[in-house]
């Protein structure tokens, strides 16, 4: 609710606008029992038609200005919900794209994707049927004073009838949420148990773990579909009684009704418009109810997504130098990750200079990756500080020090969209010319050939669907894209055939030609050949560098 008003006061000339078409509708809606008692009352009581035309008349324009009002109203609340349903929608893309790494990964992915639907959960609370709904229960008490007006026993009565189908409502409501809680976690379960299937088709088959994953489905979908009964159950029986409520209340005023009409204390014609006028209040009341759901669970959502909100961002500011030359220097640097026992490396202090090329050799798991990340500044160390050109990374701009790199990381990542729009996110405005000559180099030329809408291909699934052979040259061909400076290249030849390995080669003798600085994560021994200096992360806690001397 607190929400709702704040939207409302940010827009206090179109809330004040939505408020007096609320009114006007609500005082149009007294047209129709007003209709019926003046028909009643004096038409029937005396038949001259003249009055049955003007009331007819009066009565149909009421209907038209009601619908009028009632559009440019829904169009007024959509307008109030616009703009911050926007703004929220930008802000938790920024926070996901602009989070610091390391605190983001504390999330699963699971989470993100629950932070992200809460984006939608929060817009279908805070749409326009809400907001009218908010503004016509309140008013609903005008037709119940004019009801008051008419009779004030019956007044009465409509009001009993309105609170225990609002008692009734809420009570389903809340039965309906504690199931609902239930079944979300229930098929959170069995939606993990299909994704992990599909990812590993192949081991299903070739292990024969479909009778195991059979006894699982079955166990899950048998409490799934005992969960969704209870809640149709709950569901139907909620809107059951809210619907008895209605009649019942309508039939204790008729039968009241009749007998003050038969005493001369209530006339035929306002006895039908007390029920109409009660009918109207019960509805909008009764509203309340699933709109106050909505406005929970948007309200739930907002928790959600206050915690992802609390995530440190990556600074938008910060330098840029103008002209960098390639060199990284490592002072005293140290990592760990949280709750490990033991610092991926610390002390680690080396310079490379421009033009240079270091290899970083280590097993799995020893911090190849992890230095890369810490390059690109995706994560950030522990103790110590990398200097780019005598600079610390950390006064530099983000966005203008990625665009210094030609980086393809070990696990290639893309968004859905198409093969130019992966490769071209940092040089949008990248050259025909050398876009080709990219595709060329990485060996991507052939298969693009092969594919029918060639760089306007749709990646799906992150680009899962495409052979990881061809994913590693894509990577490779956007990390070139930038033509930047300092090249990391996180195990280039990774699940490359031969003529991928051969590209991979021929584009690092080519950069070294170019004067770039390179540094490759890898053990393949081609690549270690040429590099001027190793650095072993097999040597804990603090690498050993080695220098070589290269053959002329």
């Amino acid at each position: 609710m607190k929400e709702l008003i704040q939207r409302l006061f940010r827009r206090p000339v179109l809330a004040a606008e939505i408020f007096i078409a609320t009114f006007f509708i609500t005082l149009l809606t007294l047209a129709m029992p007003l209709y019926a008692i003046q028909v009643f009352n004096r038409y029937i009581a005396y038949g001259f038609h003249g009055t049955l035309i003007t009331l007819t008349t009066g009565m149909l324009m009421a209907v038209f200005l009601q619908l009028g009002f009632r559009i440019l109203r829904t169009k007024m609340a959509g307008a109030v919900n616009q703009a911050p349903n926007d703004c929220l929608s930008l802000e938790v893309l920024a926070v996901i794209s602009q989070a610091k790494a390391e605190p983001l990964n504390q999330f699963s992915r699971q989470r993100l994707q629950d932070a992200l639907n809460s984006v939608q959960t929060i817009q279908n609370g805070y749409d326009e049927q809400t907001l009218t709904t908010m503004m016509d229960a309140p008013f609903s008490l005008l037709l119940i004073a004019v009801i008051y007006l008419l009779s004030p026993f019956l007044a009465g009565i409509a009001a009993t009838g309105i609170m225990i189908g609002l008692l009734t409502g809420w009570m389903g409501i809340k039965k309906s949420q504690q199931g609902l809680e239930r079944l979300l976690g229930e098929t959170s379960k069995h939606r993990a148990l299909n994704y992990s299937a599909v990812n590993a088709l192949d081991t299903v088959r070739a292990f024969s773990a479909a009778g195991f994953l059979q006894s699982l489905w079955q166990e899950q979908l048998v409490k799934i579909s005992e969960l969704k009964k209870k809640m149709t159950d709950t569901k139907g029986l909620s809107q059951a009684l809210t619907l008895s409520g209605s009649s019942l209340t309508s039939v204790f005023l008729y039968a009241i009704g009749a007998t003050l009409v038969v005493q001369g204390d209530l006339t035929v014609g306002a006895l039908i418009g007390v029920n109409i006028l009660a009918g109207r209040a019960y509805q909008n009341i009764t509203r309340l109810v699933p709109a106050y759901h909505m406005l929970n669970k948007a309200g739930e959502a907002f928790k959600e997504i206050a915690l992802l909100k609390r995530l440190p961002l990556e600074p938008i500011s910060g330098a840029a130098l103008r002209v960098y030359q390639g060199r990284i220097e490592f002072q005293d640097v140290g990592f760990a990750y949280p709750n490990t026992t033991h610092p991926v490396f610390e002390s680690l202090s080396l310079t490379i200079e421009p033009g240079t090329a270091l290899a970083v050799v280590g097993q799995n798991g020893s911090g190849k990756t992890t230095l890369a990340k810490l390059l690109m500044g995706l994560l950030e160390p522990r103790r110590g500080s990398i200097l780019a050109d005598n600079v610390n990374l950390q006064q530099l701009a983000w966005p203008w020090w990625r665009r210094q790199i030609i980086y393809m990381p070990q696990e290639p990542g893309f968004i859905n969209g198409t093969i130019r729009e992966n490769i071209l996110f940092s040089t949008p405005d990248l050259d025909e010319a050398s876009l080709n000559h990219i595709l060329r180099a990485s060996d991507l030329k052939s298969f693009l050939d092969q594919t029918p809408n060639g760089l306007d291909t749709m990646l799906t699934d992150n680009g899962k669907h495409l052979p990881l052979g061809i994913r590693r040259r894509l990577s490779l061909a956007r990390g070139l894209a930038t033509n930047g400076r300092l090249v990391v290249l996180d195990e280039p030849t990774d699940a490359l055939d031969e003529t991928g390995v051969k590209a991979v080669y021929q584009i690092m003798n080519d950069l070294m030609k170019a004067g770039k600085t390179i540094i490759v994560f890898s053990n393949d021994p081609k690549i270690l050949k040429g590099a001027s200096s190793i650095l072993n992360l097999n040597i804990k806690p603090t690498p050993m560098l080695s220098h070589q001397t290269l053959a002329g």
